[in-house]
Formats: structure tokens, sequence, C-alpha cells
């Protein structure tokens, strides 16, 4: 039986397809603005080290070299970004968070943290320029295991932080999950790591800024998955300025499944950079690039029990996991995925009582993002 309109079953037609089948998608790579230079960024070899000293002049000495910025060029000039809820640590204290800074000032906190941007003419001079710029590291002890960030000789991931642990969340009620626990004819226990992932996209992290001096207006070509929200806060956080004086612009976004859902350092960096040099900047993160730089996903070991009683109905579920957040929480972003869908622990089943406790822990590695699922393929 034919089916009209919208439906189970029904035929979904597809819009996009008949242009990307003839190659007329819109990628960042597709994007080139009138006098538009390039960036390549120095990263950090190092989980966790000491930048010594930091010499940009040997590059900056080749033609073609439009400039090389350090942190301290920045000149307090960007705003950071901020986490929102409101999370205690075990003692009641309030949650442990450190924002990214753009470019690192002092401490490298994980491999691939950006150190320098160099701007050239073009990618090749600016990749051949990057290796030029002179960093001297003193390496550090790191951490970058999850079970391990709890240990307590585990190095600390910031000073400030004596135990690595940025906060703790719990939902359900514990009283009567431990009661249930306790009148259980049988308990089954179970640790089950989550590994850390990454995505690999069709087209990896990219951005193109460019400053009008005119209007005073910023204006990025990005592949976020939430332009709206990417305006909002380069304009109220990272620039300080009006809402309406930051143009994002996203255009077909390459694969995306989570790791482009947001505000990136990079995307400040090439719109300051556009304005300090006076032409529009791009910049194209390379596929070895996205492994050091890009947020990853998951990343969390949990330590679950089931109350069942004699004839093996469910009384109860327990489950204390920890969650990897990385060196920095730059936004609610960032732990999203450890609270995002706790209550999906549960699923579908008639659990009587239910408690669960995740420990939010830092250690020496990138940031973690929301990818595709958002917390629920950890709790299915």
């Amino acid at each position: 039986m034919a089916q009209s309109g919208f439906g189970i079953g029904s035929a979904m037609l597809r819009e996009e397809d008949a242009r990307f089948l003839r190659g007329q998608g819109r990628y960042i790579g597709d994007i080139h603005l009138a006098g538009e230079a390039h960036v390549v960024f120095v990263r950090s070899p190092h989980a966790h080290a000491r930048i010594r000293s930091a010499d940009g002049e040997r590059a900056r000495r080749i033609p073609g070299v439009l400039g090389v910025f350090f942190h301290a060029d920045l000149n307090g000039e960007l705003g950071t970004t901020a986490v929102g809820f409101k999370r205690k640590r075990p003692d009641g204290s309030p949650m442990f968070w450190r924002p990214h800074p753009g470019l690192v000032p002092d401490v490298a906190h994980h491999v691939g943290d950006p150190v320098a941007m160099v701007v050239a003419q073009t990618l090749a001079l600016a990749k051949d320029a990057a290796e030029m710029v002179d960093i001297d590291y003193e390496p550090l002890p790191s951490v970058t295991d999850t079970a391990r960030a709890l240990e307590p000789q585990a190095p600390r991931t910031w000073a400030e932080c004596p135990d690595n642990v940025s906060h703790v969340h719990e939902l359900g009620d514990r009283a009567a999950t431990d009661a249930a626990f306790a009148a259980a004819a049988h308990v089954v226990r179970a640790r089950y790591v989550v590994t850390r992932v990454q995505a690999q996209y069709m087209e990896p992290r990219s951005a193109v800024g460019a400053y009008d001096p005119a209007t005073g207006r910023y204006i990025l070509h990005c592949d976020a998955q939430i332009p709206h929200r990417v305006s909002e806060v380069l304009a109220k956080d990272v620039f300080r300025i009006g809402e309406s004086d930051v143009h994002v612009l996203a255009h077909d976004i390459g694969g995306a499944f989570g790791g482009k859902g947001f505000q990136a350092v990079e995307h400040r960096l090439v719109l300051w950079a556009a304005r300090r040099i006076g032409r529009p900047v791009k910049w194209q993160s390379e596929r070895s690039e996205t492994l050091l730089s890009d947020e990853h996903g998951r990343d969390n070991i949990h330590e679950a029990e089931l109350a069942l009683d004699a004839q093996g109905r469910f009384l109860g579920l327990r489950s204390h996991w920890i969650a990897n957040v990385g060196a920095y929480l730059s936004s609610d972003r960032n732990f999203q995925f450890t609270f995002q869908n706790t209550p999906g622990m549960v699923g579908v089943y008639d659990f009587p009582a239910a408690y669960v406790k995740v420990t939010c822990v830092m250690s020496h590695t990138g940031s973690l993002a929301p990818y595709r699922g958002a917390g629920r393929p950890e709790a299915t």
C-alpha cells in the first residue's frame, strides 16, 4: 500500500546528494579570500613540559613569513571561555577547572598543546618557518592513564589540584540502592573500560578568519556544528564585543561526530592574527595534526554492580565510574558526556533503586567532548 507524507517506512528523499555527486560541495578548503595568509601551529611534543624559552627570530627572518606569535604576543587581548555548571569536589569545595589560554604561556599540559602560531604567505612557507621556531622544553612528570590519575603518587595535572579530581557528580538514591544490595540474593560485578576515541573526518578541522577594520567586525568561516554558539562565545567571552560584530559562517561540515561541535582555540587565534597582520588567515589541520589538536571522546572506567533476588529479578544498579576530562575544562561541553545520559544506565529495565557516582579526573591529555551519542554509548 502506497504511503503519502511522512511515516514509518516512507521514503525520505535527500536534497543534498546531487551537488555532492557533482563535486559542488563547499568546504573550508574551498574558501579562498583575497590575500589570505596561512597558519601553522607549533605544538608541544611532550605531555607535560615547562617552556624554558621560546624564540621565533630565525623563523621571522624567512622571506614571506608575516608573523611568529607566542602567548605574550596576545597581550591579554583574548578572553577565555568558562564552565557554567557548579559542580563540587569530594570535600564540597567548588570544582577545579582551567580554561585553555589559546597559546601556552609557560607549561604545556598535553601533547599537541599549541605553543606558537606561524603566519606566512603560503602554507609551505609556514611549515618551513614552524620548523625554525626554537623552543626549549623541560619535560615534567605526566599522567595520561585514566586509572592512574587517582593514585596518590600520580603526577599532578595542575599544581593547585592536589588529587587530580575536578569534581564529582551523583545521581539516584544511594541509601535505597545500598539497601537493595544488602538484601540481594545475588550480586554481579564487572569492570568496563570505555576507551578514548578520536574522530577522523572527511575534512579535518579548519578555519578562515578575517577582520574588517572599517566596521570592527570579525568574519569566521569554520566547520563548526553549532555556528551560532561559536559566534556567541567568541563575542561575549573571547573578544568581549557585541555578538553582531562576530559573523560565523559554517558551510559543508565534512564530517563531525561531535568533534566539531563548539568553539575551538584555533577560531579565536586565526581571527586575532587576521586583525594583527591586516589580511585573512587560513588554518587547515592536517590529518596527523588532528590526533594532537582535536577534542577526543569517552575515556572512562566503570565499576558496575547489579543486585538480583533469588528469582533473578533486578533489585538495584550501582556504578562508580572515573571519567577523564583531560588537562583543560574550557566549557560545560568538556564534561557533558559525564552526565548527559547518566540516567540512561538503567536503560529500559525496571530498577527499584539505582545510584551512579562519576568522578571526573584531570590528566595530561587533550580535552574531551561529547562524541556521537554524548554519553549514551558509555551508559549502554
